[in-house]
């Protein structure tokens, strides 16, 4: 919103007016840029650590063998199909993946 545009990064330029924002304050030995940046750091490892670990767990279910004939069914229903309107993405056992390993 600093910016008045679309941005994904946290450049050094804005750094410090958030800081402010958010109510950081200068203490001994650190300043309230670098407080609030080893704070947004450690949040931001927990969110890519929880994510990591939402999706682990969404793979091992989809991931699960199926006995029997339900087992086979299941492989031949789960190849890799082409979609529709792309050459770059295919239907791999329902999960979007690149056609080709050229990108």
């Amino acid at each position: 919103f600093l910016t008045g545009k679309a941005e994904e990064r946290l450049s050094f330029d804005i750094q410090r007016e958030i800081a402010e924002a958010l109510g950081y304050h200068d203490h001994p030995g650190l300043s309230a840029v670098e407080r609030f940046m080893k704070h947004y750091f450690l949040v931001a490892k927990d969110v890519g650590d929880l994510t990591r670990i939402f999706c682990s767990a969404l793979e091992d279910q989809q991931a699960k063998d199926t006995p029997g004939i339900t087992g086979v069914i299941s492989r031949f229903r789960n190849r890799v199909r082409k979609i529709a309107g792309t050459l770059d993405f295919v239907d791999d056992g329902g999960r979007i993946a690149l056609a080709g390993t050229d990108m």
